[in-house]
């Protein structure tokens, strides 16, 4: 503390801060000078930055906050870009009777919320319903085979459901990094074909085929 020669001071130099910051109308650098001049250790409103001359300015913390924000990611999820977030998760009450076709219950309607991030629809039916062309639906007459993620709707083994840094919102930015998460690159080199180090995609579909081993040769799947 500052300007304080007794313990028996400090009860009005208190009150008489208070009183002070309350009367200095909005100004928020006006009460932040009497805070300061009573008391220490009050943080300060603005901060010293150097620009990329290297002069010191003086910013307001907000606007230091806006420049240490996480940038978005290059490439996003279209509900998540478009700020849908009512396609894929139950942000309301009623979200869930709007998605679902369903009549909502006649009477007081509760508007409560509902468990934040809970989806409309379980994952495995949730990405079809609008990626039906990467579902077993685009194959009525069951010629194809799928891949153990696509056919289980496990989009999420591969796919980011908001943001990612690489193309089509995948997880990893190969597919020989992101096939070998669960093909295990021992079993892959074992094959001779395998020991070129060409990317998976280069031979093989990602999300069907004519047979199990989803190969283009035979089937090319369309994006």
């Amino acid at each position: 503390m500052r300007r304080i020669n007794s313990i028996k001071t400090l009860p009005v130099l208190v009150l008489l801060a208070i009183v002070i910051v309350f009367t200095t109308g909005c100004d928020r650098y006006a009460r932040h000078k009497v805070l300061t001049f009573f008391f220490t250790g009050v943080p300060p409103l603005d901060e010293e930055i150097k620009d990329e001359s290297g002069e010191v300015r003086t910013i307001k913390k907000a606007e230091v906050k806006k420049k240490k924000a996480t940038p978005a990611l290059p490439f996003s999820h279209g509900p998540y870009a478009a700020g849908q977030c009512e396609l894929c998760h139950d942000t309301s009450a009623t979200v869930g009777f709007r998605k679902s076709g369903k009549e909502a219950p006649k009477g007081i309607p509760q508007l409560a919320q509902t468990t934040p991030g809970r989806l409309v629809s379980p994952l495995k039916e949730l990405c079809v319903e609008c990626h039906i062309n990467k579902s077993k639906e685009s194959d009525p007459g069951e010629a194809l085979w799928f891949h153990g993620p696509v056919a289980n709707g496990e989009c999420v083994f591969c796919h980011s459901p908001h943001q990612s840094r690489f193309q089509y919102v995948l997880l990893k930015a190969t597919s020989i990094e992101l096939c070998s998460q669960c093909h295990t690159s021992e079993y892959l080199i074992g094959t001779e074909d395998h020991k070129s180090g060409k990317e998976c995609i280069s031979c093989h579909n990602a999300h069907m085929g004519k047979d199990r081993f989803l190969l283009k040769k035979d089937f090319n799947e369309i994006f």
